[in-house]
């Protein structure tokens, strides 16, 4: 895990979303593996940033790979 506090990592400008979005997330626990509460303040886990991010990617090969598979065979 590399955790980093919301916070900061807004003030830097290090976090790839809004602060208020991840607020959001955490509250709604829509990404409960990305934002996480220790000891009363917010963090979020850059690895599990990137691992979403590869999962995206590999899904929207996948779909193409469909899609392109399809119009070949008509």
């Amino acid at each position: 895990m590399d955790l980093i506090e919301l916070k900061k990592s807004a003030q830097a400008g290090e976090l790839p979303v809004t602060l208020s979005t991840a607020y959001k997330w955490h509250s709604k626990k829509t990404h409960p593996r990305l934002i996480l509460k220790i000891a009363g303040k917010l963090f979020w886990d850059k690895e599990e940033w990137i691992n979403m991010g590869k999962t995206a990617r590999d899904q929207q090969v996948k779909e193409a790979k469909r899609i392109n598979a399809g119009l070949c065979n008509a």
